[in-house]
C-alpha cells in the first residue's frame, strides 16, 4: 500500500469538528511542540503497562447469567510520540473485560502491529503522524517493519467473525488476535483483500455474513466485499464514482448496502501541491449510493444538501423505502454549523427521492443499535450525548437511550467531571423470541473515567430503563484511555 494510501485511511478515523481544529492548530502552532497536547492527558493519556486483573471489585450485582467478554480497541502510544494527532494517531490497544458467574476480569494488550514492533525494538517511537509524517530509516525498520511514515496502528475496532477477531483500522488490512489478545498479525482473506478493509463491517444477524468495503484515493474509488459466515471472500463490487471520497461507515439492510458519498474529497495531488488530502468541497453536495447486497442489479443514487457522516446508528427496508438513521455533522474539519445529532434519511426506491429529518437535536456521537436488528427495524438506540454540564473537548458525560417507535429520549447523565466512552448493547441470555423481538432484554455497558480520581469504572445499565442507577460499577484496574469502538462477544 502507497504512503498516500495509508495517509488517507488513517485520516478517516472520526474526530468531532473541535478536536480536528485543536490538534491541527497544536500542530501548526509555532511553539507547537511546547504545548501540552490535550488528546496525551486526563482521561486521554496513554498506559504503558499491559495487565491480567482477576477478580475486579464489583459495587452492585453483575446479572450471573451473563458469560462473554467485552472487548474494546483504541489509541495508546505505546513510546513518546514524535508527533500526535488525536484520534488519527497511537497505537491500537485492545481492553478485556470478561464477565462470568457473576465476576470480572480485566486484561489488555497492545496490538503488535508490523510498525510497533519495530519501535519496541528501537525502545523509542521510530513513525510520525497524521499532522508530520517521518520518514524512517530502513535499518530501524527491519525486514519485518512497516515501510511507510504512517504505521497500520490498527486501532479503531475490534469485531469476531468466524472465529477470528480482527482489530480493524481502516488504512490497512485487519490484525488477527487470539483469544488471549496476542497478535497474530495481518489478515487478507486468502489473498483476497488486497490491502485496506473498513473499520465498520456489517455482520447481517440472519445470514452471518460480514458486509464491508475498501476506499481509495484513485480509481476503483470504493469496492463493496462481502464475506460469507465461514468466512470465505465471496466477492467484491465496485462502486464506480468520479473522485474518492472519504468513507468511514455504511449501512446495511436486508437486501441492499447504503453509502454516504458526504463531500470530503480525497485530494492526494492537491495534497502534494500545500492543499488538504481531505478537502471540504460542499459545492458536490451529499450523493447517497444503495447498491444490491448481491451483486445483482444497477446501483440507485439519490442528492442531498451537503453535510458530513462519521457513524450510522441502522437501517431498514420496508414497500420500497429505506430509512436510515445516523448522526449528522455539518461539515467536515473548520466547517461552521450546529453540533452533531441524530438525523433519519428516507429513500423512496420507486420516485427517487431521499428526506431527512432531525429526530433529536441533543449533541450526540458514536450510536449503537441491537446486533441482532442490524439491517432490520429497530425501536431502541443508543449513543453519547452532551450532558447537563458540558465535559471537556472531545468528551461526553450522558448515555442515550432513543425510542425510535415513541419518539422519546432517556438520558443517563454521570455527571461533571464524569466522561463516557462509547456504549456497547449486551443481550440477555436466554430472552425467548417474543421477548427479542419485542427488544425486551439487556443492558448497556461503558467505560466511565472520573477526572478527580483520575480512575476509570465499567457501568452496566438496564438498556430500556438507562435512567435507572447502575446494575453494577466494576472498578478497573488501571485507566481505560479514551477509545473509539468495541463489541460484546459471548462464550
Amino acid at each position: 500500500m502507497s504512503f498516500i494510501h495509508r495517509t488517507f485511511g488513517d485520516l478517516t478515523v472520526k474526530a468531532s469538528r473541535l478536536q480536528v481544529m485543536l490538534s491541527m492548530s497544536l500542530a501548526s502552532h509555532p511553539l507547537g511542540r511546547f504545548i501540552p497536547n490535550p488528546f496525551l492527558q486526563g482521561g486521554f493519556a496513554p498506559v504503558r503497562d499491559e495487565l491480567t486483573v482477576d477478580d475486579l471489585p464489583v459495587r452492585g450485582t453483575i446479572p450471573p447469567e451473563l458469560d462473554g467478554v467485552y472487548l474494546r480497541n483504541g489509541p495508546n502510544p505505546a513510546y513518546k510520540p514524535i508527533s500526535y494527532m488525536y484520534p488519527f494517531d497511537g497505537d491500537g490497544m485492545v481492553h478485556a473485560l470478561r464477565l462470568r458467574g457473576g465476576c470480572a476480569a480485566y486484561r489488555n494488550r497492545f496490538v503488535l502491529t508490523a510498525g510497533l514492533r519495530a519501535e519496541r525494538r528501537a525502545g523509542r517511537a521510530l513513525y510520525g503522524g497524521v499532522a508530520i509524517p517521518h520518514p524512517v530509516d530502513p535499518a530501524l525498520i527491519g525486514p519485518d517493519g512497516d515501510p511507510n511514515p504512517i504505521k497500520n496502528t490498527a486501532n479503531t475496532n475490534i469485531i469476531r467473525h468466524a472465529g477470528r477477531i480482527f482489530a480493524l483500522w481502516e488504512g490497512g488490512p485487519p490484525t488477527e488476535l487470539d483469544a488471549g489478545l496476542q497478535t497474530i498479525g495481518p489478515y487478507d482473506f486468502g489473498g483476497r483483500l488486497p490491502n485496506a478493509f473498513t473499520a465498520h463491517p456489517k455482520i447481517d444477524p440472519a445470514t452471518g455474513e460480514m458486509l464491508g468495503f475498501r476506499y481509495a484515493g484513485c480509481a476503483p474509488y470504493l469496492m463493496f466485499s462481502v464475506i460469507d459466515a465461514a468466512g470465505g471472500f465471496v466477492r467484491e463490487v465496485p462502486l464506480r464514482m468520479d473522485a474518492g471520497f472519504m468513507v468511514h461507515d455504511f449501512a446495511i439492510t436486508e437486501r441492499h448496502a447504503v453509502f454516504f458519498l458526504c463531500p470530503v474529497v480525497v485530494d492526494i495531488e492537491g495534497a502534494m501541491h500545500g492543499g488538504r488530502l481531505l478537502d471540504w468541497q460542499p459545492a458536490r453536495g451529499t450523493r447517497i449510493a444503495v447498491l444490491p447486497r448481491d451483486g445483482d442489479g444497477p446501483v440507485r443514487w439519490f442528492d442531498a444538501d451537503p453535510f458530513f457522516v462519521f457513524h450510522f446508528m441502522n437501517a431498514h427496508e420496508q414497500d420500497g423505502r429505506i430509512a436510515v438513521d445516523y448522526v449528522q455533522h455539518a461539515g467536515f474539519g473548520r466547517a461552521s454549523g450546529p453540533p452533531p445529532s441524530l438525523w433519519r434519511m428516507e429513500l423512496d426506491l420507486a420516485a427517487g427521492t431521499a428526506r431527512r429529518t432531525q429526530l433529536h437535536d441533543r449533541s450526540a456521537e458514536f450510536p449503537r443499535v441491537d446486533p441482532a436488528f442490524e439491517g432490520r427495524s429497530n425501536r431502541y438506540g443508543w449513543s453519547l450525548v452532551r450532558g447537563a454540564v458540558r465535559g471537556r473537548p472531545g468528551t461526553f458525560t450522558a448515555l442515550a437511550r432513543y425510542d425510535l417507535g415513541g419518539g422519546d429520549m432517556a438520558i443517563h447523565d454521570f455527571g461533571g467531571g464524569q466522561e463516557v466512552d462509547e456504549p456497547v448493547f449486551i443481550p440477555r441470555p436466554g430472552a425467548s423470541q417474543e421477548d427479542a423481538a419485542q427488544e425486551a432484554g439487556g443492558w448497556i455497558g461503558a467505560y466511565v473515567y472520573d477526572h478527580a480520581c483520575d480512575a476509570s469504572r465499567f457501568v452496566l445499565l438496564d438498556a430500556i430503563d438507562i435512567q435507572a442507577p447502575p446494575i453494577a460499577e466494576i472498578s478497573l484496574p488501571r485507566r481505560v484511555p479514551h477509545g473509539f469502538h468495541g463489541n460484546w462477544m459471548a462464550s
